[in-house]
C-alpha cells in the first residue's frame, strides 16, 4: 500500500498548501476499500493474470500473493517457456496454477475458461490482462511515425492482440465473475492495461497508428462492457501504469525523465494499489498509477 509520511520539513517544502492538500488527498483515495479487504482475505477466490510471462503480468503475479489469500491462474500462451512463472508454481502448487491460452484463439481461450471454472469452484473474482502488443522484434516491426508507413497486416496484428484478444478473454471468463449479495460476495474486479496514448482526447503527438488506435479500441470495450457486468455485479476499468521498465517499452525509453520509468515491480504494487482502492461505482472509468482519472 502506498503511505506517505509528512513531517514538518517536508510541509514546509511544498510549493503551497494545495499542493499539501492534494497530497493527503491523493494518500486518502488509494486506500483499500472494504470490498477489497474482503476479496482479498477470502481464500475461496480466485484471481486471473493474462499475459503472465513476463513484464508487468508477471510482476503482478509475484506480488499479488502479498496481499490476495485466494487461488491465483497464470495465463500465458507459451507455459513451457515461461521460466520465472514456472517457479512460481513450483514454490506453491497449491496456490498457483498456469493456464495455456492464447488471447488471439478463442478455442484456446474457452478451453482456459472451463479449465479455470473446474479448479475453482466455478468463480472468478479478480481479472488482470495485462497481454498486449506495441512492436514485434522478430519482425522488426516497430510503431508507425506516420501514414506512410501504415501496414494492414501489422495493424490486424495490434488489433488482434490489444483489442479481439481483451474481447475473447471477457466473453469467457466474465460468466464466472457474477456476484450477488445473497452470496456474500463483494463485487468482481476486471482490469484490463491499457496506455494513455488510447486515449482520443490526450492525443496532442500523433503517430503510432496501430498500437493507438488498437488501445482507443480496448478502451471501447472496457468502457461498454462496464455497462452490461455492473449490472451483474462486476467493475471494469482500464488502467495506464505509466511508463514501466519493460522489453515492451525498452525501445522508447531514451526521453522518459528516470523519476517516470518505473521498475515492474513497482508498477505492479502501484496498480494492485489502485485498484484495491476502487468501488463498483468506479466502474467503466480510465485510470493511470496514481489514480488519476484519464479521459477516454
Amino acid at each position: 500500500m502506498i503511505s506517505f509520511a509528512f513531517s514538518a520539513g517536508h510541509v514546509k517544502s511544498l510549493s503551497s498548501s494545495n499542493r499539501c492538500a492534494a497530497l493527503v488527498r491523493r494518500w486518502s483515495s488509494m486506500q483499500a476499500t472494504d470490498a477489497a479487504k474482503r476479496r482479498n482475505a477470502d481464500v475461496e477466490a480466485a484471481a486471473l493474470i493474462v499475459g503472465a510471462s513476463r513484464g508487468i503480468g508477471l510482476a503482478i503475479s509475484q506480488v499479488l500473493p502479498k496481499r490476495f489469500k485466494g487461488k491465483i491462474f497464470c495465463a500465458c500462451r507459451n507455459p513451457d517457456e515461461a521460466g520465472a512463472l514456472g517457479a512460481l508454481w513450483q514454490f506453491n502448487p497449491e496456490r498457483f496454477t498456469i493456464l495455456k491460452m492464447d488471447v488471439t484463439v478463442e478455442e484456446s481461450v474457452s478451453e482456459a475458461a472451463t479449465k479455470l471454472k473446474d479448479m475453482s469452484g466455478g468463480r472468478l473474482d479478480l481479472l488482470i490482462n495485462t497481454a498486449g502488443i506495441l512492436h514485434d522484434k522478430s519482425t522488426n516491426r516497430m510503431p508507425e511515425r506516420n501514414l506512410s508507413q501504415v501496414d494492414a497486416d501489422w495493424m490486424i496484428e495490434n488489433f488482434k492482440i490489444n483489442a479481439v484478444g481483451p474481447a475473447l478473454v471477457m466473453k469467457h471468463f466474465t460468466p464466472l465473475m457474477i456476484t450477488s449479495r445473497k452470496e456474500g460476495r463483494v463485487f468482481s474486479l476486471l482490469a484490463t492495461i491499457s496506455a494513455r496514448v488510447g486515449s482520443i482526447t490526450d492525443n496532442q503527438l500523433g503517430g503510432w497508428y496501430s498500437y493507438r488506435i488498437s488501445k482507443a479500441a480496448q478502451n471501447q470495450l472496457s468502457r461498454t462492457s462496464s455497462l452490461e457486468l455492473k449490472r451483474r455485479g462486476t467493475a471494469v476499468v482500464a488502467l495506464h501504469p505509466g511508463t514501466v521498465n519493460t522489453d515492451l517499452s525498452e525501445p522508447f525509453q531514451g526521453n522518459v525523465r528516470p523519476e517516470k520509468l518505473f521498475p515492474v515491480d513497482t508498477a505492479a504494487v502501484q496498480l494492485l494499489d489502485v485498484l484495491d482502492s476502487l468501488d463498483i461505482s468506479d466502474s467503466g472509468k480510465f485510470f493511470d498509477y496514481a489514480r488519476e482519472p484519464i479521459e477516454w
